[in-house]
């Protein structure tokens, strides 16, 4: 069964988030992600976008806060999701990362958040070990094998 509360709002898969992924994963990533924000690890918190606490990292994203603002769910409801600058900077930046946020939208609009997440489930892991990867990750912080950064 799919984990649907890593449906990210703005088309994310937050199981492939570094924050996330160091907050279940802890360990030398947990520090390494808190030291590249410079922050304390117990700040470096998420649950998934579905399950944010007032503690999650998420919490006072701007793209939450903005939905919370218009009362969407997802960045897809609004009709200013073309024009959107957030959206846009968010959308460019994974996309170099083999991250098609707009795309997962689509997915999530249609109704297969489900299959949607059960494929990124599968494509976020290390093929070396098997264990989940974070799409910012070089090597797999779990058996240090080499990652491509654009999964396949």
């Amino acid at each position: 069964m799919a984990d649907l509360s890593l449906v990210g709002r703005c088309g994310l898969y937050c199981g492939a988030c570094g924050i996330y992924r160091a907050y279940r994963d802890g360990g030398d990533y947990l520090k390494e992600v808190a030291e590249s924000f410079d922050c304390s690890p117990q700040l470096v918190r998420c649950e998934g976008c579905q399950e944010l606490t007032p503690e999650c990292w998420g919490h006072n994203c701007k793209i939450v806060n903005c939905l919370r603002g218009k009362g969407f769910s997802f960045c897809h409801e609004c009709s200013d999701l073309k024009s959107c600058p957030k959206h846009s900077k968010l959308h460019e930046g994974y996309e170099e990362l083999g991250v098609d946020i707009k795309g997962n939208l689509e997915r999530i609009k249609a109704g297969d958040a489900e299959g949607w997440v059960m494929e990124q489930e599968s494509k976020w892991r290390c093929k070396s070990c098997g264990k989940p990867i974070s799409c910012h990750m070089e090597e797999c912080h779990q058996c240090g094998a080499k990652l491509d950064i654009i999964p396949k």
